[in-house]
């Protein structure tokens, strides 16, 4: 559990420092990860050309692997219900910490985008699906990641949470059908109030399997709100998303990962199980109200994925 406020309700000092210096680590470990899976990456591709440019002069048949066959881990054929929403008989009990993907907007950056890294355009993430797939991992909702920790319950040997913030229309529109193609449930961190989405869109995202998280009505900075403004954005988001979507809605996520010991006691008497911030790392069981994430940038592609994922619990 996170450590308790002194008696003003702010943190003690030496937790302050130990979130600044916690998320310097990770951002540095992050960096430096990514920039040697990028280099990585490209000598591969150079090689592969190497390869293929003799192969092509020489004349000779240059043994190598097959390309690719798209595939979904559970066949070709899309399913209407996420295949991970629910346990199978091989997963296994899992305490341990656990991958959360942070995406914003699916698509390409307009000129004038103030923050263009927020967006992956679809090719890329087509491909980081693919990537995960390829590679073992499963992805399922953070209610499911919280029943093997708290509650006994069991996860794949290879465990991802996809989430995706706010509620823009890529999210159903490209996001849904390219997870159901694996049989994947993602996580939508949806705001209370003036998102993208049509409601129609929201329920068929639940039909589908994933979870409705929480991240406000109006995405503020909770740690500027007096106490009655952050009961709203917090209690408040969580029944409005209750009794629109007539689901329990546990979790919550921290509009630009801003929060402190106030707003964490906010999300307790709200009843959350969990919130997730944008400190990048793999998320822990010993703090629920503090779960790390993998921010997914513009940027960063297929290698910068795997940079992450790389870097271990």
């Amino acid at each position: 559990m996170p450590a308790q406020p002194t008696g003003n309700g702010e943190w003690p000092g030496d937790r302050r420092a130990e979130l600044q210096a916690r998320r310097a680590l990770r951002r540095q470990q992050v960096r430096r990860r990514r920039l040697i899976a990028v280099a990585a990456l490209l000598v591969a591709a150079a090689a592969l050309g190497a390869v293929v440019f003799a192969g092509s002069t020489g004349g000779k048949r240059v043994a190598g692997r097959a390309a690719p066959v798209k595939r979904g881990r559970r066949g070709a054929e899309p399913v209407s219900v996420a295949a991970d929403s629910t346990p199978r008989p091989d997963w296994q009990p899992h305490t341990g910490s656990v991958p959360i993907l942070e995406y914003h907007v699916l698509g390409a950056a307009p000129a004038d985008a103030p923050y263009p890294d927020l967006y992956v355009t679809r090719p890329d993430f087509h491909r980081q699906m693919d990537w995960l797939d390829e590679h073992g991992y499963e992805a399922v909702t953070l209610d499911r990641v919280e029943a093997a920790w708290y509650r006994g319950g069991t996860l794949p040997p290879k465990p991802v949470v996809i989430s995706f913030d706010d509620g823009y229309r890529p999210q159903f529109t490209y996001a849904l059908p390219e997870l159901r193609k694996h049989g994947w449930a993602g996580v939508l961190n949806l705001k209370a109030e003036g998102s993208d989405l049509y409601p129609s869109n929201v329920e068929a995202m639940i039909a589908a399997g994933w979870e409705l998280a929480s991240h406000t009505i109006h995405h503020l900075d909770l740690t500027t709100l007096d106490a009655s403004q952050l009961r709203e954005e917090v209690a408040g988001s969580r029944a409005i998303l209750r009794r629109e979507y007539g689901v329990p809605v546990d979790n919550f996520c921290y509009p630009s990962g801003r929060y402190d010991a106030t707003v964490i006691e906010a999300l307790e008497a709200a009843g959350y199980a969990g919130a997730t911030t944008e400190i990048p790392g793999y998320a822990s069981r010993s703090h629920p109200y503090e779960l790390d994430r993998f921010e997914i940038l513009g940027s960063g592609g297929v290698a910068a994925l795997a940079a992450d994922l790389s870097s271990g619990p």
